[in-house]
């Protein structure tokens, strides 16, 4: 049998089998025995493991080539070896798993297994030698820094489910409690990667691991559950964590809650929590009073919410900012009191606070909605005066107002200025002028539109820009026409919604095609678009003033899985099929 020294030496040789096998290193007596035990593994050659122990023991060839032949190569010291064994085991995990069994008899320790998952090249290698050397038949004990080493490669690739199980046996099976760092960073790990609930039991068994995180990831994953619609949840959850004294929270946690709180229009309960900022040391900041204020404004107490603004004025604390003046004037524009929201920004003003682009285009749209074409006109001058870009939503606040008084022209002249400016209308742009076209009748220039709109790969075409368009050719007779523009809409990757289906079904009722107008409805249903009581009652309508009372009980057996008032048809109709019903 061929000794385990000259096998790593052939394993390293290029010579054919017939030559005789080189002798062993003369390095190998000086060598510590943890490593010769590791020479002793069999390996086949030529592979790259058996050269890479090839050349762990005679050294590479370029320190080879500048010893002195009468001298002898060092004894490499412990750390090297470590070293070697390491890469040894790397190797062997990867490409022969099946010669791991023979390292046990060198007995690798925990620090050359770490050391071996740190030469893994990705996430996938890493926790194949992980596995391999921590499970039988090795079962070497993993220090804490490898299972969290191995944790810290899983979550930066993408695979937190994976890191999950381990950091349960790193805690469980071996016992290691984790310190407030590494939590920290598996908790927003796994936030961002949308594992919320893992991110908040994780957080509430901090307490066990003896390690107190700080609030950044606590605030982090509560942000992300507000963003989530979760906003009960959260308040649990603080309420919870801060009753047990999990963390101590800071402006920023009560910040988030109230926030989410508000959002929901629970204004008292945000209320609430501003009062208990002092039990833990914090103070409302700018932000806190803003996210305040605009709560109030949106549950329509305007009045509360300016109140809070001269508190912070008389005050002096904290001063307000352009974000709070914008919230109160926001408030009163829709509540319809322009003269009160006028009186706000002349105070900001008068405070020394420049208003900004969205606090114009709060007073623009407020105008606008009032039919004051004349003040909003006069809000925009100023603005330009004070060299305040105006953007996309002013211009589409100007058109919106301009429509809602039937200055349709005028509407057309601000597009066309919005080119002169290098800004693109949006998708809400496109809207407010294509409906206004349909409205007047004007379907040639809605369809120019409309094709220019087509021509835009940054809009997602919506449904409701598309309706109107198909509804004035309808009515105007033009049914194919329509067609062709629902036609349009899907190669667009626009579905159609009820009302496409109910304008077309009804407009090819009007022109007598009843087959096409049934098409439709069986086209509606299998898109599993539900026709509403609206859609069925005018369909049946004009079934039976086609005299064709037979396809109703059929149209009402279709609608019967979809309608959601089917109920609603009027019970003669049902009753006496031959009665015609007016539209």
């Amino acid at each position: 049998m061929t000794t385990p020294a000259a096998a790593a030496a052939a394993a390293a040789s290029s010579s054919s089998a017939s030559s005789p096998p080189n002798p062993p290193p003369p390095s190998l007596s000086l060598m510590p025995s943890r490593l010769h035990a590791l020479l002793c593994i069999y390996l086949p050659h030529p592979r790259p493991l058996a050269r890479l122990l090839h050349y762990s023991a005679a050294g590479p060839p370029s320190q080879q080539q500048q010893l002195p032949p009468s001298s002898s190569p060092p004894s490499p010291s412990h750390a090297s070896a470590e070293l070697w064994i390491a890469k040894a085991l790397a190797s062997a995990a990867l490409l022969r798993p099946r010669h791991l069994p023979g390292f046990r008899r060198i007995d690798p320790s925990p620090l050359a297994a770490a050391a071996a998952l740190r030469l893994a090249p990705c996430a996938s290698s890493a926790l194949a030698v992980f596995t391999a050397l921590h499970c039988s038949p090795l079962s070497i004990t993993p220090s804490a820094h490898s299972c969290q080493q191995i944790i810290v490669v899983l979550c930066r690739s993408g695979r937190q489910a994976d890191a999950l199980q381990l950091f349960d046996q790193m805690t469980t099976h071996y016992g290691y409690s984790p310190d407030a760092r590494f939590l920290s960073f598996l908790v927003s790990s796994c936030t961002c990667a949308n594992l919320l609930d893992a991110s908040a039991t994780l957080l509430s068994k901090a307490s066990e691991f003896g390690c107190r995180v700080e609030a950044y990831a606590y605030n982090k994953l509560m942000s992300s559950l507000i963003g989530r619609g979760r906003v009960h949840d959260v308040v649990a959850l603080f309420e919870r964590w801060i009753q047990d004294r999990v963390y101590s929270p800071d402006v920023w946690s009560f910040n988030v809650v109230i926030k989410g709180v508000c959002r929901v229009g629970q204004v008292q309960k945000a209320l609430e929590l501003v009062e208990r900022m002092n039990e833990f040391g914090c103070s409302p900041d700018t932000v806190t009073h803003n996210i305040l204020v605009d709560g109030l404004c949106r549950t329509n107490e305007v009045s509360r919410g300016h109140e809070v603004l001269r508190r912070l004025q008389r005050d002096g604390v904290c001063m307000p900012n352009v974000v709070t003046f914008t919230s109160v004037i926001s408030g009163y524009c829709k509540a319809g009191k322009l003269e009160d929201a006028m009186a706000v920004y002349n105070d900001m003003v008068a405070s020394g606070i420049m208003p900004n682009t969205v606090t114009y285009n709060v007073l623009i749209n407020g105008y606008g909605k009032v039919g004051d074409l004349g003040s909003a006109v006069e809000v925009y001058q100023q603005m330009t005066r004070l060299r305040c870009p105006p953007d996309v939503v002013t211009f589409s606040s100007l058109i919106d107002g301009y429509c809602r008084c039937g200055q349709l022209d005028d509407a057309l002249r601000i597009w066309s200025d919005m080119a002169q400016h290098r800004i693109q209308p949006n998708v809400y742009t496109f809207s407010i002028i294509i409906h206004s076209l349909c409205k007047q009748n004007r379907s040639d220039e809605a369809i120019g539109l409309l094709n220019e709109l087509n021509l835009r790969p940054d809009i997602a075409p919506q449904a409701f820009i598309y309706n109107p368009v198909i509804d004035v050719l309808c009515k105007c007779g033009k049914v194919d026409e329509a067609n062709l523009i629902r036609k349009g809409m899907e190669e667009k990757g626009c579905r159609p919604d009820k009302y496409t289906y109910t304008i077309l079904i009804i407009g090819y009722c009007m022109k007598s095609r009843i087959s096409e107008a049934i098409m439709f409805f069986h086209e509606m249903v299998e898109a599993g678009c539900s026709p509403d009581s609206i859609t069925v009652n005018c369909f049946i309508s004009c079934l039976l003033k086609a005299g064709m009372p037979n396809e109703v009980d059929h149209v009402m057996r279709l609608a019967s899985g979809g309608a959601s008032s089917i109920q609603e048809v009027p019970s003669p109709v049902r009753q006496r099929l031959d009665i015609s019903v007016a539209l």
